[in-house]
């Protein structure tokens, strides 16, 4: 007991003594310490970087979860009511009309649809109603279908023609879209409260001048697609297409900021602060995703061939129905799921990212949840009902779609909802017909 050394007593020395292989043990050890050590402090590192980044901009998370209820505020989810045999009966009416018609019935067909769809949309126990007349949508119908038909004629005659057809289109496109919002969004009420849209031609032209440039990019470089070869003057002509691919999603953020920052609820003016930026970056991620999955989709198209080979033959599959038919659905179904997959989740994320940091009037704030998996799953029920029904549960499909996004937003309110929707409604009342609808019309959007 007496030659017992305690192991405070051990000196800094006392490895020197160790055996070698005692020494390697403490070696590694020290080594797999520090290793759980450096783990540690990277996942720190990351958690403090990804908290930075969402203070600078909080839309990173909101694209995927919606904001928590802050203290003090009131929920009001939205709920929708409607019922698929209810609307079945105004859109066979309706599609029989505008059949026998040759599309004259549409804007009375529009309405009918519009009424049951809002008339339908709850949110603290009060409904919202359209009140527009069929004229300024028959007279927006009929300018878009006599651009449509001008199109074709030219395109048929010469090409070229077709092209200044769409630059004139395309230059026309902020008043039209500009007139159409004033009209839907005036003709829209809650709580017999108009909602108003007051953007300009140049918010319009702000949010939609790309669709110039790429109007004048096809009159420029026409696109002449031959087979035979493959030469500079045929890689010009995507240009155009590789422009509008570039800023689509710039338009289509730019498109949701100035819906947003100019629709009010009689005085009430709605405001989003979502960037432009967060939209690149959800279809940035969206074009990686595809990329990842279109390689998955190559390698299982490759497998299904090389089994149907080893099975049937190497040259008698291509003759075997049964093996058409399977390689034709292990090409085209994974092909439709890969489409739905990456739709869903960029409609999910846009929603989201917009919704969720869009307030009204500094004491309502909106909250949208719409989740990629089940706006996936709702596309893919929505495809078989319709394939299978030869298109009569389109009804069916258009409820279900209603409710799943109408039911995935909220509202968060601060005080009472009641004297707000008074408070904006004095002065707002008085102005909600302001606009006449000899010079409105719509277009469809």
């Amino acid at each position: 007991m007496e030659n017992a050394e305690s192991p405070a007593a051990a000196t800094p020395n006392s490895r020197a003594d160790l055996s070698v292989g005692d020494a390697d043990a403490v070696t590694k050890s020290d080594d797999a310490t520090s290793t759980r050590e450096t783990r540690v402090t990277l996942r720190d590192r990351l958690a403090v970087l990804l908290r930075r980044r969402e203070r600078k901009s909080p839309e990173i998370r909101l694209t995927r979860l919606p904001r928590e209820a802050a203290a003090g505020e009131q929920a009001y989810a939205f709920k929708f009511t409607g019922q698929a045999g209810e609307y079945f009966r105004i859109w066979i009416v309706n599609t029989f009309l505008v059949l026998v018609t040759l599309g004259l019935w549409s804007p009375w067909a529009k309405i009918r649809k519009r009424q049951f769809m809002l008339r339908h949309t709850w949110v603290a126990d009060a409904n919202f109603e359209f009140h527009a007349r069929p004229w300024p949508i028959l007279r927006g119908r009929l300018i878009a279908g006599t651009l449509f038909v001008v199109y074709w004629f030219t395109g048929n005659l010469n090409p070229k023609y077709a092209a200044w057809v769409a630059l004139c289109v395309a230059i026309a496109a902020p008043w039209l879209i500009v007139s159409a919002l004033r009209f839907n969004m005036g003709n829209t009420s809650y709580r017999n409260l108009r909602f108003a849209f007051d953007g300009t031609m140049r918010d319009a032209i702000a949010a939609l001048w790309p669709l110039v440039l790429v109007g004048a990019l096809t009159v420029a470089f026409p696109l002449k697609i031959d087979a035979t070869k493959m030469d500079a003057t045929t890689l010009l002509g995507f240009i155009p297409t590789v422009v509008l691919v570039l800023f689509y999603p710039y338009m289509t953020a730019a498109f949701r900021l100035m819906l947003l920052n100019h629709t009010r609820l009689g005085t009430a003016k709605l405001a989003c602060s979502t960037r432009v930026r967060t939209i690149y970056g959800i279809y940035f991620r969206t074009a990686l995703m595809g990329v990842g999955l279109t390689f998955a989709l190559i390698l299982l198209v490759a497998f299904v061939m090389w089994a149907l080979t080893l099975f049937v033959g190497k040259e008698k599959w291509m003759y075997v129905p049964w093996a058409q038919y399977v390689s034709m659905f292990f090409t085209l179904a994974p092909t439709l799921l890969v489409m739905a997959l990456l739709v869903s989740y960029v409609q999910s994320r846009v929603v989201n990212a917009t919704f969720n940091l869009t307030t009204i009037a500094d004491n309502v704030r909106v909250f949208s949840h719409l989740r990629m998996a089940e706006l996936l799953k709702n596309q893919i029920v929505n495809a078989l009902a319709m394939i299978v029904s030869c298109g009569l549960l389109i009804p069916w499909t258009a409820i279900r779609t209603a409710r799943l996004r109408v039911e995935s937003t909220s509202l968060g309110v601060y005080g009472d909802l009641d004297d707000i929707i008074a408070d904006k409604a004095i002065a707002g009342a008085a102005a909600a017909d302001a606009a006449s609808d000899f010079f409105a019309l719509d277009i469809g959007i």
